[in-house]
């Protein structure tokens, strides 16, 4: 064969392979994609294909050359051409096919599938999902399987930044046992994290419970939000010996701030700062009560320190304690029998006790009933949608802890199971809180008093001791209960609604608008705008957020905030990532500054209405502000003024009624979260006359155990006093707290859209 014979040949072997091995790469592809092999396979096979190339190419140059030797005289054809042979060859790529076959045959049978491109982009979009509906603990789990198969650590990272933070857990003295469960279901498995101090990396989002466990010192198990622990700072640990039995100490208060009851009725009652306190881990037992029957309790005027109070009148001892006996006459609980409690209920709460019955057991007990601060302090209604959905309603009395709803701090039954007396009076009747067995879930939040000699079966006890008794006095005293029945009001007539619109009306004066700023991110343009009030010679701001790819003119929704913004001063603060759903569908977002709220802040500092002139000066202000601000979009060519809708969150839902009910220019409106107040104020400002008159289509998004606005007793009769049509109104009930816009995200998010869709058209 001539030299110009033998290159042809090599070059075209080599031709052969490659061609043959791109097609081979192509065939491990296709399959890959449709019978799920390991990314690995098409490494190993183009492993194998190069490594094969250089012996194809010794062998393709060795065999297109002559033998040199290979006569006669010369029997050995030298080492190359004894190894490096066709037939070699061929068995060494039947043995690399082999090696690939088993290998791959290998991993489908008894190997983890690993997920393609797009399984992964769809668990990707699926952990989005959990995490926006605040999922967190599937979302992690779900993060925790993908981890191993995302091969760019920015994802990763990202990934774990959605369903996770870094938190450090210390105790004082150091040395504890840290330990995590998930907070439901109750047979969650506890993952030991360290000893403290000890840093967790990768914390789950939302709600876990920590146990803290040291020898020789009382256990704490804390059920908190991931960011609560982060803030949680040293636990104190307590020595066993120094700890009553059953007693835990409640941390979120010790050293606290002023606390406020955030409930209805008692949103005016005065902050008050709580000294640290111990508090019973379950409610009072038959089995506990039982002996202060037997140490008789009931005949022991030293454990009956308060004077009986009835209509007016004091009772004598012997005349108060008559009452206080059993179905047969002995001293003892309304739901005993013959003195003592019906066999097997040992564990059961007690129950069928007056707040007397409760006095003297605590007195018996050496330990104090709960102020209405403090148990608030440890029931923390904003945990309602946590603690609520494991409590004990509808079910009957059940053994204390059995139901795993439980507080901040490890106290259980809080909600549900009995009704727990406070110490506080209002009059006659005294506080008793939480809700019984047979009550509605709602009752969680709700300030209820019953007389102070009611012996209903669901009434019980939990009690304290209060270890520091910084303002224990004030937290004591008698609280007056702010209730408005809305059943049985009636809003003004027209013809004084009249006067009340006129004190509504604003300076007919020119806009003067003047655009101050302009900023951007991937979703929205954002301009700051200027423009004149209105009234009393003010400069109103208004921020207009334009959505991004979208075609103009832009529906657009007016925004009212919940009353956070009260108490922030600065533009720097105002964010509307909660609201970026309705940018990111193509629809406009207006948030004007009202008056008292960031830079435009006064002395105002509650969302709390009052019957002062100040608050409703306030009111006024707002309405003009919002109406003001739709003069100012009708200038806009960018704008759709017959798409306008109004959306109020919490405060901006009770607010609500004054700005629909004056604006007219309105297609539709969404309320979340919002509701009537139980307090006075005056009647121009009142909600509750200005809810008739609303007309336009209405959302209300409400929480089933909301602990500002309750459902029952303000959320449904602010609907129900809509002069919307009732084929234009709906009201949604989500189960949650008021927090139901992180809690329920999805679901509040749809309801929105859903409702802008059917009323403003979809956004093409």
């Amino acid at each position: 064969m001539s030299d110009r014979e033998s290159r042809r040949s090599f070059w075209g072997i080599l031709g052969l392979y490659v061609a043959g091995s791109s097609i081979c790469l192509q065939v491990v592809d296709v399959l890959g994609q449709n019978i799920s092999m390991p990314s690995w396979a098409f490494s190993l096979t183009l492993t194998l294909l190069l490594n094969g190339l250089p012996i194809t190419a010794a062998t393709a140059w060795l065999h297109s050359r002559p033998v040199r030797g290979a006569d006669e005289s010369d029997p050995d054809p030298g080492l190359e051409h004894r190894l490096l042979t066709w037939r070699n060859l061929a068995m060494g790529g039947i043995g690399a096919l082999a090696l690939w076959g088993v290998a791959v045959t290998g991993w489908l049978l008894i190997g983890e599938d690993e997920p393609s491109e797009g399984e992964v982009l769809a668990e990707i979009q699926e952990i989005d999902r959990l995490v926006a509906g605040s999922e967190f603990g599937q979302a992690y789990d779900r993060v925790a399987d993908l981890d191993a198969w995302i091969r760019d650590d920015s994802l990763r990272d990202e990934l774990w930044a959605k369903v996770s933070r870094p938190v450090t857990f210390e105790t004082e003295p150091p040395g504890a046992t840290v330990s995590r469960r998930d907070y439901a279901p109750a047979d969650a498995e506890w993952e030991v994290l360290g000893t403290a101090p000890v840093e967790v990396n990768r914390f789950p989002l939302g709600q876990s419970r920590v146990r803290i466990e040291l020898d020789g010192y009382r256990t704490s198990e804390l059920a908190m939000p991931s960011g609560w622990f982060a803030d949680l700072g040293p636990v104190q640990l307590r020595r066993e010996e120094s700890m009553p039995p059953g007693m835990i100490p409640v941390h979120a208060s010790a050293g606290s701030d002023a606390y406020g009851l955030f409930v209805p009725g008692l949103e005016q009652a005065p902050n008050l700062a709580l000294g640290e306190f111990l508090i019973d881990r379950y409610e009072v037992t038959n089995r506990q009560y039982a002996r202060f029957v037997e140490a008789g309790g009931y005949d022991d005027p030293d454990c009956w320190r308060f004077a009986f109070v009835e209509g007016g009148d004091t009772l004598t001892f012997e005349a108060a304690t008559k009452r206080f006996t059993d179905a047969t006459g002995r001293p003892g609980p309304a739901t005993w029998d013959a003195g003592t409690h019906p066999a097997g209920t040992e564990d059961l709460p007690v129950g069928g006790v007056s707040w007397y019955e409760a006095a003297a057991y605590a007195c018996f007990a050496g330990m104090s009933l709960p102020t209405v601060y403090h148990w608030y302090a440890a029931a923390d209604p904003f945990s309602s949608n946590h603690v609520v959905p494991l409590s004990n309603y509808g079910n009957g009395p059940a053994p204390v802890g059995e139901f795993q709803g439980v507080s901040l701090d490890g106290v259980y039954d809080l909600a549900g199971n009995v009704r727990e007396w406070t110490r506080n009076a209002s009059g006659e009747s005294r506080f008793i809180l939480g809700g019984g067995w047979a009550d509605l879930e709602y009752s969680f939040n709700d300030a209820v008093t019953a007389p102070a000699f009611d012996r209903s079966p669901l009434n019980g006890i939990r009690l304290v001791s209060y270890t520091d008794t910084t303002n224990v006095a004030a937290a004591s005293a008698e609280l007056p209960l702010a209730f408005r029945d809305y059943r049985v009001e009636q809003p003004v007539s027209d013809e004084v609604f009249e006067v009340f619109r006129q004190a509504y009306a604003y300076d007919d004066v020119p806009l003067n608008a003047r655009l101050v700023s302009a900023d951007t991110t991937d979703v929205w343009i954002r301009e700051r705008i200027e423009l004149d009030a209105g009234y009393g010679g003010e400069r109103l701001t208004t921020f207009v957020y334009l959505p991004r790819g979208f075609e103009a003119p832009h529906q657009t929704v007016v925004y009212f905030p919940g009353s956070n913004v009260i108490y922030r001063r600065s533009y720097e603060e105002l964010s509307i990532d909660h609201l970026e759903f309705l940018l990111r569908g193509g629809r406009a977002v207006v948030f004007p500054v009202y008056k008292g709220t960031f830079e435009r802040g006064t002395d105002l500092r509650s969302d709390i209405q009052d019957e002062s002139n100040h608050w409703r000066d306030h009111v006024i202000a707002w309405t003009k502000d919002f109406r003001r601000s739709i003069d100012y979009l009708e200038t806009r060519d960018d704008i759709d003024t017959n798409r306008l809708a109004y959306l109020g969150v919490s405060w901006g839902g009770a607010v609500a009624p004054m700005m629909v009910a004056l604006e007219e220019r309105l297609r539709a409106v969404v309320i979340v979260v919002g509701g009537l107040l139980m307090q006075d104020t005056q009647p121009m400002a009142d909600p509750f006359h200005f809810l008739p008159r609303v007309t336009q289509p209405t959302v209300m998004i409400n929480a089933r155990w909301d602990s500002f606005y309750p459902l029952e007793t303000s959320g449904r009769p602010f609907f129900d006093n809509l002069g919307t049509p009732e084929d234009q109104r709906k009201l949604v009930i989500i189960d949650a707290n008021h927090g139901v816009l992180s809690y329920a995200r999805d679901q509040v998010v749809g309801e929105v859209l859903g409702w802008l869709d059917e009323y403003m058209d979809p956004v093409r």
